[in-house]
């Protein structure tokens, strides 16, 4: 299981790297997504969600509902499994 990475060269990149909390849709969907606007992120980070279908339901085993603002921090720790640190994610998107 990857744990939450301490803050280190992701804010180099301009992609923060994340804290243990409970995130809003909103600032993950900025942290994975942080070339578009606030409501585009979160719109992709949604449908990320809803198009992977084992990222789901380990989201929903954590509480998540797909009309949730807000994703505890063990629905984040699932996330994190699943995409990476917003910066690895974001390298593999600019290299695609």
């Amino acid at each position: 299981m990857k744990t939450l990475p301490k803050p280190s060269p992701a804010g180099t990149l301009g992609v923060p790297s994340l804290t243990f909390r409970a995130y809003t849709i909103k600032e993950l969907g900025c942290l994975y997504f942080p070339q578009k606007t606030a409501i585009g992120a979160s719109r992709s980070l949604r449908a990320l969600i809803s198009h992977d279908p084992v990222l789901l339901s380990e989201l929903r085993a954590q509480g998540y509902r797909p009309r949730a603002h807000y994703l505890p921090p063990a629905a984040v720790q699932v996330l994190l499994e699943h995409l990476g640190t917003p910066m690895e994610f974001y390298e593999i998107l600019r290299q695609s």
